[in-house]
Order: C-alpha cells, then structure tokens, then sequence
C-alpha cells in the first residue's frame, strides 16, 4: 500500500506575509549555494529532500549515509519486509533483543495513544486484516465483515496488549502491531536530526511526513499546499512551516470497498469500535516533530470539532486544520 501525499510543496512566496530577512533568489545563486535532491520510498511512500550547500560533493555522502539509515529502519518497523523486526514480532508475539529504536517510538506512541484517549492505537492490524481479507474476497458493494468477525478482531487488539523494554517485546491477546501511522514521522525525524548533526540549517524533509529544519534559505518559510479531498489538483489552504512538522491524514488514501452503511471502507479504523469511519476528509496536524504529527493526523481523524480543540488547548504546540467531507461540501 502506497499512501497518497495530501501536502504540495509551494516554489513561492505568494501567500506569505511574513517578511523575508534572508537571501533573495539571485543572491542564494550568488553565494554558492546549490541544491542536492534525494528522492526514494520510506514505509511506501515517496520520500525526498533537498539540501542547500556550498559542498555537492561532500553532501552526497550524507546522502547515502540518510539513505542507509532509511533502509535500517525499514528493517525494523516495515510491515512490508517478512524479515522485518515488527513482522517476526507479530509472528511470534515476542521480540527479544529489540532495536534501540522501538524504546522512543513505543514512548511516543504511548503518548499519542493518551493524548486522544485510545484513539490512536497501534495495536489495530488484526482489524486491518480482517478488512483487507474480506473486501479482497467480496469486493461487492455494501458488504463488510460480519458483527462476530469485528468482535473478535477487536479481542485481539488493545493497547494493554502490548509491554515492552530494552530486552524484549511481548503482544498479548494474539494482538498484532502495525506502526504505520507513526514510522513514517519517527524515520523523517530520525533524518532531519542527521542533517542536523551535519550542519545543515535549511532542509525540508518528506519522508511519508514533513519536516522542515530551519527556513527556506532565502529566509522565508517553507511553503506547502494542503490538497482537497478527491481533489488533487486544488488547495484547500497554505501553510508555512519553519522548525516544525506537519502531517496530513485522509480515508481517501486507501479505499478498500463499501461498508453495509454505504461508506467507504478506509485504511483508517477506529481501534475504540472496529469501524472505517471518519468525520473528516482530511485532517492536517502541526507538531514540533514529525512524529507526533504523524501519530495525531491518525488519531484525531475520529476525533470531534469539541475534542481537537481541547487536545489544542491543553497542547500549545499542536495546531489542526480539517477538511469536511466533499460530498458535505456545496
């Protein structure tokens, strides 16, 4: 499963109001400063990133070195890799000797996971399973798995289900994991605090997430486009990013079928019901880190207009835009 980009990358300064105190364009040129892309997939995703320096030469082996690291963390965390560390942890219901790195990603997906009351959970593959399973075997209009068949995928997943340390990991319950609502972001962090370490000041990084380490180099903010539902080609809105993350979430990124209800059946499910509905065409969430924004954008996307504005109270740092619906728009 490929997950569809909802954020456009924006070449100009258009719609910002914030003023430039940096390099204009012919004086980036001037200065020596030239542009080294990376492109390739994370987690299923297109990933790039673009760096500003005066070294070419120099940065492509920090290129590869991001490159390698992006290959390491798959490893661990791809559903995708039947060698992978959370493939054999599903397998087993056991991972002894885990990666250091599952110690912060579990750390902050139990934070995600009290931040929105249980509502990102990544104990939610036995429910993606079962939804993948049916609509591959009836993919008929108005079908869905029956009420007994979510009941008991539902049993084998939970947040209790799943303990950990710094020497094993352990799934109860038959519960299975699936981290792809928050790998992408931990991997797009994991990378910007490389280039970081390197020197770098001036990178946006699109790992499946976003980024942005520092301004644009000719100091004004980043630009991205947030896209409308169905709709690819349009702008919901702008926005600037500068030392901040951003995430955008959607149920029409994966369509599997139609539910009895006559909604779509979606990658997102609500692990507190065991059902593909959202409220939200899309739901777009600003974080210091690409992690946390990852997390939220899935979480919050069952989330009420009450409760996301109470997350935002209590959380300064965090801002949501939402998008209803196309079919709720005029």
């Amino acid at each position: 499963m490929q997950r569809r980009r909802f954020l456009k990358v924006l070449a100009t300064a258009a719609v910002s109001s914030t003023a430039t105190t940096g390099l204009n364009a012919q004086q980036l040129l001037a200065s020596g400063l030239r542009p080294v892309h990376w492109q390739g997939y994370a987690l299923g995703a297109e990933g790039r990133f673009t760096l500003y320096t005066n070294h070419p030469q120099q940065t492509k082996r920090i290129l590869q070195i991001c490159f390698q690291e992006i290959q390491r963390l798959e490893s661990i965390f791809s559903l995708y890799q039947k060698q992978s560390e959370i493939t054999r942890l599903n397998a087993k219901g056991y991972l002894q000797n885990p990666n250091a790195a599952w110690l912060p990603l579990l750390d902050k997906a139990e934070q995600a996971y009290q931040m929105t009351a249980g509502a990102f959970d990544p104990t939610i593959q036995n429910l993606w399973k079962l939804y993948a399973r049916h609509y591959q075997k009836k993919p008929l209009p108005q079908s869905g798995p029956s009420a007994f068949e979510l009941e008991t995928a539902r049993a084998k997943s939970g947040w209790q289900s799943l303990v950990w340390d710094k020497n094993e990991i352990r799934l109860h319950d038959n519960a299975q994991l699936s981290l792809n609502g928050i790998a992408q972001g931990f991997i797009t962090d994991h990378i910007t605090e490389i280039l970081k370490n390197e020197g770098f000041k001036n990178v946006l990084v699109e790992l499946g997430e976003t980024r942005a380490l520092g301004a644009h180099p000719t100091g004004r903010p980043w630009h991205l486009g947030i896209q409308k539902p169905l709709q690819h080609s349009e702008l919901f809105t702008t926005a600037e990013l500068e030392d901040r993350a951003l995430a955008s979430s959607s149920p029409y990124g994966t369509i599997l079928g139609t539910t009895p209800d006559n909604n779509k059946a979606h990658h997102l499910i609500d692990p507190r019901n065991g059902k593909p509905a959202t409220q939200w065409g899309s739901i777009s969430v600003f974080a210091p880190t690409a992690t946390e924004a990852d997390a939220l954008a899935t979480g919050l996307s069952f989330a009420t207009s009450t409760e996301i504005k109470t997350l935002c109270s209590r959380h300064p740092k965090i801002e949501v835009i939402t998008q209803a619906h196309p079919s709720a728009t005029s």
